[in-house]
């Protein structure tokens, strides 16, 4: 994953990314945070603004803190 090929088949996490499990993590956060949130608040906005920061955090740990390296 994230560039690398293998030749054998690799199962498990052996083969697995930090970007890979970012990737991951991002769409999971959003539709775990706005499933909690649209069920305590009756609207819509705070459910996607909470989620949107959900995501962004990692997004940023991604760009920012733990920025991709050239390979």
């Amino acid at each position: 994953m994230s560039g690398r090929h293998e030749a054998t088949g690799v199962t498990g996490l052996d083969g697995v990314d930090r970007a890979d499990l970012l990737l991951l993590a991002i769409p999971l956060a959003f539709c775990a945070v706005y499933a909690v949130g649209s069920l305590i608040t009756r609207g819509y906005t705070v459910p996607v603004a909470g989620a949107s920061l959900a995501a962004a955090a990692f997004v940023a740990d991604g760009l920012f803190w733990h920025p991709p390296n050239e390979a």
